[in-house]
């Protein structure tokens, strides 16, 4: 990595939205999630979907936080490079514990469409199941790029 690189990796990192008011440019998916946590409706599993750099991970991020999550509870996976059913498997062992800094647990899973190597694949399979019966203190935020690979 350059210093260049690196001098830039800091900068987005140093001015990453922390809060839903300074997201810029998703009004929309912004107004959709402050709703949800307003009137404590939020689904156990969100999609954030679109093309790289809109900010998909950081709402997700900031979501989780809003939902009261924890920074031991909290886990964030990318699955182009930690992906597979060992992963899912680690997921389902963890996500039935209790939350230990706040109310609830969250995965942020980013990349999703990455799980596998072929949509369907069993560490997808694994995913579903746990997405259809996932505990009331559990929350699931994938990221994708792909949807259709999902």
């Amino acid at each position: 990595m350059t210093d260049a690189d690196s001098n830039a990796a800091e900068l987005y990192r140093r001015h990453r939205p922390r809060r839903f008011k300074d997201v810029v440019g998703q009004p929309a998916a912004v107004a959709v999630l402050e709703e949800f946590v307003r009137s404590g409706t939020t689904p156990h599993c969100l999609s954030f979907v679109g093309p790289s750099g809109v900010g998909k991970t950081t709402l997700a991020r900031i979501m989780s936080r809003k939902l009261g999550c924890g920074r031991q509870d909290f886990t964030e996976v990318n699955a182009a490079s930690d992906r597979g059913i060992d992963m899912v498997r680690d997921i389902e062992r963890r996500m039935g514990l209790a939350p230990m800094s706040g109310p609830c647990r969250a995965w942020v899973i980013d990349e999703a469409h990455m799980l596998t190597r072929r949509a369907g694949g069993d560490a997808q399979s694994a995913l579903l199941k746990i997405l259809e019966d996932t505990p009331r203190h559990v929350y699931f935020m994938l990221c994708t790029t792909d949807p259709n690979k999902l």
